[in-house]
């Protein structure tokens, strides 16, 4: 791979758990220039809440870089408006079928 080629690293994020912190990580450790999304869906989603503890965590993060994806499938099923999330957050039709998608492109999966 040339060095000047950005790893790309696509993040499944069901809970918000230690996700800020392995995010932060994984920024932190990369060697090489790196692409980050990180797929919020189920009680992940929380992670995105404008307002929410973990609101001024995930703003930091996107300035690092790290772009954040908001599963339309819980986004519904939660009653949650793109208007209730923090700016710059993107929504995908189903977390899942974009992870798949995502591998089958050639990124990396990253459970947490």
């Amino acid at each position: 791979m040339d060095t000047d080629e950005a790893v790309r690293a696509v993040v499944g994020v069901p809970a918000v758990g230690r996700a800020p912190q392995a995010l932060g990580n994984l920024l932190r450790a990369a060697d090489l220039p790196v692409e980050v999304e990180a797929v919020c869906y189920g009680d992940g989603i929380d992670l995105l809440l404008a307002g929410g503890p973990h609101a001024e965590a995930t703003a930091a993060l996107q300035r690092d870089g790290v772009r954040f994806l908001a599963c339309a499938n819980t986004l519904r099923g939660r009653n949650i408006t793109t208007d209730m999330v923090v700016d710059g957050v993107g929504v995908v039709p189903a977390a899942l079928w974009h992870l798949a998608r995502r591998q089958h492109e050639g990124w990396s999966y990253l459970p947490l």
